[in-house]
């Protein structure tokens, strides 16, 4: 490990840089090869008792609109509005992939939720390493009541928890930093 200035820098430039953003090059598909770059970097994620509970599908061209369909028949059934219902439908095809993440259940409630928080870090270091690429990437929560829709959808264990839905594509432009409030940080001695 070097751990000298340069390496900081380089971070730092990558962490600050990661935006939220679906500025995407719609007709531009992200090949399998650097998604498989950044699943890499995902499974670097520090996990609890070494469990590797990330799971990931990738849903690109037709199967877009099924995954939409699957989250919308859910939302539909838990009783969501309508408007809702319809929107979700579509939502999945606004860029060339989407990444869907999820995390297994351990075997005590402390462990799933171990394992949720690895899968989340993992998602941040996919999302780095796309923001490295030029791909700009957008972190969606699955609706309430259908992490077993998708789950058994995208081929994961029934119970997989839905950490993500990660809307991927080739950047067109940059977005704005937001201010961001100073670290609240207790110093204890």
């Amino acid at each position: 490990m070097s751990g000298d200035a340069h390496d900081f820098e380089s971070v730092a430039r990558v962490i600050r840089a990661r935006r939220t953003s679906m500025i995407v090059d719609k007709s531009r598909d992200v090949a399998d090869d650097v998604l498989d770059e950044l699943f890499e970097l995902a499974n670097w994620a520090p996990c609890h008792k070494r469990t590797w509970p990330w799971r990931f599908a990738v849903v690109r061209g037709d199967a877009r609109s099924a995954l939409g369909h699957t989250v919308a028949e859910a939302m539909h059934r838990f009783g969501d509005e309508p408007d809702k219902v319809t929107k979700a439908r579509t939502k999945y095809t606004r860029t060339p992939v989407v990444v869907v993440v999820g995390s297994v259940v351990g075997d005590s409630e402390q462990r799933t939720a171990e394992n949720r928080d690895a899968t989340s870090v993992a998602v941040q270091n996919f999302m780095l390493g796309a923001t490295a690429r030029g791909i700009a990437t957008y972190w969606g929560s699955c609706p309430k009541g259908a992490d077993a829709d998708v789950a058994t959808w995208c081929g994961f264990e029934t119970d997989t928890k839905i950490v993500a839905l990660v809307y991927v594509g080739w950047a067109t432009s940059s977005v704005d930093a937001p201010e961001r409030p100073q670290p609240i940080v207790n110093r204890l001695s």
